[in-house]
């Protein structure tokens, strides 16, 4: 249940919510409490924690409440339809920027006694039931989200005979805050329809430990049916009531002889959007045309009626439409108008003649590519070559080494590439790194407000309270904050000493992009790249995720590579520049951005994180790569860094084709024309699982190639790829669940929240992991996957049983004491995938994912899932298996874990996956002494316990 101590929502100060709603008199506040004094009332009857009071000195919601999102309309003409909060803790901030609840996070509903849990089910006792929602502005669907009650269809609320899905989810009861089976937490098997508004229900049949129905809460009953003792409290008495008379009617119709005891409206987020825009923004020009045109009306409302708040804006907006129409019709006399309506009126109709729907069109498809984020070629520079068998590393392996000998075949192009960057730069302290999130394009807005009415801004986008203009599903478009130069490498087939794999004498049979996990770097894509290379005539390319890097004293996590200086890049592009034919050709524009970016360096910034998880400068050798990536202080930073990570592979896989790797500036697009492919491990499989599914979703696809098409030159000659292999090693989706539940992560992350107060059990700790899954949503792989397993076919997954990094699965064994997530860890992931490719069971292997492990290692096409076993970490297969054979491990004999033949299965399975070939099994030794067989496969999303669809 919603408590102040966690997420205050201003309302228990004088100076907050109370304002709003004044009725005028005065001391309408001075009491706002409805006082109950029935001393009737029979506590042996367990009720619902639900205060709905918003300016009660105690409010509890459930943390998803739709009305946490509705209290900022009346507060100021700014209201965006986002939480309002004023407290200072990382969930309030975050609750400020929630723009709808988490998609797949469990909600916890506490009560103020003991239930019987026998009598708590799920679409029983216990319903999340989708609403039918019409728009809040007819004519303009796409211009306000569909967040208020108001708008649900009287006539058809539960949208029979429109097909919406009904969530598959379980309800648990719990025990929280010292209590004893006190909540009852609903948790989603599958994430949940986005920008979809849900009833919640829980019935009287749901009983007390001592055998009675639970009743509505005293505080519920009495400010819904009851008389109330502040006017101003009217719109939250019909929100109440609306609720109740869906969950009544709905129990009526359904006849289970019940009623409600506890019911009320949450909205999803749709947030998922903002990537989709970033991808293909073409898609969602329609709806930010809507979005002009209404807040150009809204605003000469705002500029005639300048003291009024955002609800009665919006209401005295649609007065004065219906006046305006009556004006010309000749039913309205404009002598019975004031002055005031009239210039309104006015105001009114000189914005809609020049922010018309033609004139907003042409603004907005200026602005493709340039304020709105467009995945183009950038622009990247190499060095010379050089040979891989020189690296340091594999310098220091055994010349009989399968790796070395690979080596003598694969050559290094190190160099960089220029990158948009929507995060904050470091600023002169470093604390850009921490305190830095997304922030709307203002640069659309000004750019927009110039085309349609130069030097007179015609219009402004919906803002947060503060004036923040937040980017969310609503309005999915970042600003970009600066171009960063950063590293990228590639390993390619020798052109000297060729693989026998390639086909071509010059280009590789296929690109393959790597992405690496969390706190190391590029050069862990080193010896699999070699193999991949040497043995599938793979180019490997790999770039670092966003504040990782080369670092400490080799350095890197594979020594061999070469950290990025602006002084020696500067140098040799300068040189450039001055070879024939660059003067005046569309390169020397791409080298100067190149050496003119923001920043050139390394992605850590030379940044690294002190005990308190802040960022402090140091020194090249005394920084740990990523140590600043999560940020559970500021849950959107770490969100944001997420995506930032996933925009720049999609910037990444629109560059290959640009790429010059052979040392002639005349002959550019060296990797052209072959086959794209993708490669994440542990978190870059997290954002690699979006990114694939973004790239290879093909409406998104087709209309991004569309607007390449439509560019002209020189965009018009390029393509954006469709994904030919994904392989997915050792990922997971849910990540904040995934922070809880992973032995090598949760000490840090759960240890800051207790030192805080907030520990595992409490409902303070469940409420700040579901407004942290909420705010994760947007980048989580959990609400990409379906999408992904049903676009492609060729798509390998992999895990490491018994993995103590990412969990297989957090569903049937949790990391105690942590409740179950059965939509955390791999398994779930690979769950998630079989259903979009059209399994209905993970464990039966036959539809969708095909199984190989010991009870079936015969191998098979894709799409696949494939099971190593963990059993000795030591010497079977870990966590980095896939990027280290022998890496150094205390708990190892001799101080290292050596799981080479493992390492070797891996490859060998990739290496066929990303060649588009049936994955093998056992027929290969290394992979039959390698597979593993998971005992929880069955439980994946509960499907052990459903009836297949």
């Amino acid at each position: 249940m919603f408590k102040k101590t966690l997420i205050s929502l201003a309302v228990a100060s004088s100076l907050g919510l109370t304002g709003c709603f004044e009725s005028g008199e005065t001391g309408a506040n001075a009491n706002p409490d409805y006082r109950i004094q029935d001393t009737t009332i029979d506590r042996s009857i367990v009720r619902p924690i639900y205060d709905p009071n918003p300016i009660a000195a105690e409010p509890k919601f459930p943390i998803n409440a739709d009305l946490i999102l509705l209290l900022g309309a009346t507060q100021s003409a700014n209201y965006d339809f986002t939480g309002l909060s004023t407290g200072t803790s990382p969930a309030d901030a975050a609750v400020n920027d929630l723009s709808g609840f988490s998609t797949s996070g469990a909600f916890t509903l506490k009560f103020d006694g003991e239930l019987n849990p026998a009598t708590v089910m799920a679409n029983a006792t216990v319903f999340v039931l989708p609403l039918n929602v019409g728009p809040a502005v007819a004519s303009a669907p796409e211009a306000l989200p569909n967040t208020n009650p108001s708008s649900i269809v009287a006539s058809n609320p539960f949208g029979q005979g429109l097909g919406l899905e009904q969530p598959n989810f379980r309800a648990d009861v719990v025990s929280v805050d010292g209590g004893v089976n006190n909540a009852v937490r609903v948790v989603p098997l599958e994430p949940l329809t986005e920008g979809q508004k849900y009833l919640v229900v829980v019935t009287d049949d749901v009983q007390g430990a001592n055998g009675k129905p639970i009743e509505r809460s005293v505080q519920d009953v009495a400010l819904a049916d009851g008389v109330l003792g502040n006017p101003a409290l009217g719109n939250v008495k019909t929100i109440l009531q609306t609720a109740d008379q869906l969950a009544n009617g709905f129990l009526a119709q359904m006849q289970t002889g019940s009623e409600s005891a506890l019911a009320y409206t949450f909205t999803t987020n749709s947030d998922t959007d903002v990537l989709r825009a970033m991808m293909a923004p073409v898609a969602f020009g329609p709806a930010l045309g809507q979005k002009v045109g209404f807040t150009a009306a809204l605003k000469a409302v705002r500029d005639n009626y300048p003291t009024q708040n955002f609800s009665q804006l919006t209401t005295t907006l649609g007065e004065l439409q219906v006046l305006a129409a009556g004006l010309q019709g000749g039913s309205v006399d404009p002598s019975s108008l004031t002055a005031q309506q009239l210039n309104a009126i006015a105001a009114l109709g000189a914005s809609q003649q020049v922010a018309n729907p033609t004139a907003i069109g042409n603004a907005i498809g200026q602005e493709v590519g340039d304020t709105l984020h467009l995945p183009v070629p950038r622009p990247s520079f190499f060095f010379p070559k050089s040979e891989a068998a020189n690296l340091a590393t594999i310098q220091g392996l055994d010349a009989s080494n399968s790796i070395a000998q690979a080596a003598t075949q694969v050559q290094v192009h190190q160099g960089a590439i220029t990158l948009p960057y929507f995060q904050s730069l470091p600023g002169e302290t470093g604390a850009g790194i921490v305190t830095g999130i997304w922030g709307g394009s203002t640069s659309l807005e000004a750019d927009l407000n110039e085309s349609l009415r130069p030097g007179d801004p015609i219009f402004s986008f919906l803002r947060d309270i503060d004036g923040t203009l937040n980017v969310n599903g609503y309005f999915p478009f970042p600003q970009k904050n600066a171009d960063i130069t950063v590293p990228v490498v590639i390993f390619n087939p020798s052109t000297d000493s060729r693989p026998q794999t390639c086909v071509d004498a010059t280009k590789p049979n296929g690109v393959t992009i790597f992405q690496h996990g969390i706190t190391v770097d590029r050069s862990v894509a080193m010896l699999p790249a070699i193999l991949l290379a040497q043995s599938s005539c793979q180019a490997v390319v790999a770039i670092d995720q966003p504040l990782h890097g080369l670092a400490g004293a080799a350095p890197g996590t594979v020594p061999g590579l070469t950290e990025l200086d602006e002084t020696t890049l500067t140098a040799a592009v300068n040189q450039l520049l001055q070879a024939p034919g660059v003067a005046g050709s569309p390169l020397e524009a791409q080298l100067n951005a190149l050496i003119n970016a923001d920043y050139i360096g390394e992605r850590h910034f030379g940044y690294t994180a002190n005990e308190s998880l802040q960022p402090v400068p140091a020194d090249l050798a005394d920084i740990s790569s990523g140590s600043l990536f999560i940020n559970p202080l500021n849950m959107m930073n770490s969100r944001d860094n997420l995506r930032q990570g996933v925009v720049d592979l999609l910037n990444v896989a629109a560059s290959i084709q640009t790429m010059d790797i052979d040392g002639n500036p005349g002959t550019q697009g060296d990797l052209a024309g072959v086959p794209v492919n993708f490669i994440g491990h542990s978190l870059g499989g997290i954002s690699g699982t979006v990114f694939a599914s973004l790239a290879n979703d093909a409406t998104l696809n087709i209309t991004l190639n569309g607007t390449y098409a439509q560019a002209g030159l020189p965009l018009s000659n390029f393509t954006f790829p469709t994904l030919n292999s994904v392989v997915l090693h050792n990922t997971s989706g849910q990540v904040t669940r995934l922070i809880e539940n992973s032995p090598a992560f949760s000490g840090q992350v759960l240890g800051g929240l207790a030192n805080a107060g907030v520990t595992q059990g409490a409902s303070d700790f469940e409420s700040f992991f579901y407004v942290f899954q909420s705010i994760s949503d947007a980048g989580d792989p959990v609400n990409f996957a379906k999408g992904l397993g049903a676009s492609t076919t060729n798509l390998l997954v992999t895990e490491v049983v018994g993995d103590t990094t990412v969990p297989n699965e957090a569903n049937v064994n949790p990391l105690s004491p942590a409740f179950s997530a059965p939509l955390t860890g791999t398994e779930p992931l690979m769950a998630l995938l079989d259903l979009g490719a059209g399994g209905t069971m993970l464990s039966d292997g036959s539809e969708g994912l095909g199984i190989i492990d010991t009870d079936t290692p015969t191998g098979g096409a894709m799409p696949v899932a494939s099971f190593f076993d963990g059993t000795n970490p030591c010497s079977d297969a870990n966590h980095g298996t896939f990027v280290a054979p022998i890496a150094p491990a205390s708990a190892c004999p001799g101080g290292a874990s050596d799981t080479s033949i493992a390492f070797s299965a891996m490859i060998t399975q990739t290496a066929q996956a990303l060649s588009g070939q049936p994955v093998p099994g056992s027929s290969v030794p290394a992979i039959g002494a390698s597979l593993g067989s998971s005992t929880t496969i069955e439980s994946a999303l509960d499907q052990d316990e459903q009836q297949a669809p």
